[in-house]
């Protein structure tokens, strides 16, 4: 492996696989452990800590949104419970309804999707997921025009940028809690 080849030439190798905002400040931490920057990683940890508390004491005594996640939409993937995108929704104020899945981006059958009614669809945009999978037509998301694009960058990769998805799905969310007076 690829890891393996940078060993054998004596090469430092530290993976981190974080799968939730939690894991995420302790690779940061660990990061600046190594390249000697702890209090870099500190202030940036203790940073974004405050903006996740923030959308907390905003969103927590709302009834979670049920939320599909799609990923593509042809053919239809999601996230499951090992995908640090879960704990994003529910820390946004919604609940997935494909957070009982172990696998982190399991491809999802038509017939599945069919069943979850999800009152918000979030597409990791990218060119060939703009739109729902037509599944989902009648679905309360569609019906209700909840529908929320986030930059797939911002969800594609568990480190600090996740944190303005996680600010921009509570918004879309919650809008009534960050409106602007």
């Amino acid at each position: 492996s690829f890891t393996n080849s940078l060993q054998q030439q004596g090469i430092a190798v530290c993976v981190t696989n974080p799968n939730d905002v939690d894991s995420v400040y302790k690779s940061l931490e660990q990061i600046g452990d190594i390249f000697g920057e702890k209090t870099k990683a500190d202030e940036l940890v203790n940073s974004l800590k405050a903006r996740t508390e923030a959308i907390a004491a905003k969103v927590s005594t709302e009834k979670p949104v049920l939320v599909f996640v799609q990923i593509s939409k042809e053919p239809l993937f999601t996230i499951g419970k090992s995908s640090f995108v879960t704990d994003l929704i529910t820390r946004a104020g919604g609940s997935s309804v494909t957070s009982n899945i172990g696998e982190a981006y399991p491809k999802f059958s038509k017939e599945t999707a069919l069943a979850l009614q999800p009152e918000a669809i979030i597409l990791s945009d990218s060119e060939d997921n703009r739109e729902p999978n037509d599944v989902f037509a009648k679905s309360p998301a569609v019906r209700g025009g909840k529908i929320f694009r986030v930059n797939a960058d911002l969800i594609s990769r568990p480190g600090p940028r996740m944190f303005d998805a996680l600010e921009q799905l509570a918004a879309a969310l919650h809008p009534e809690k960050f409106s602007k007076p």
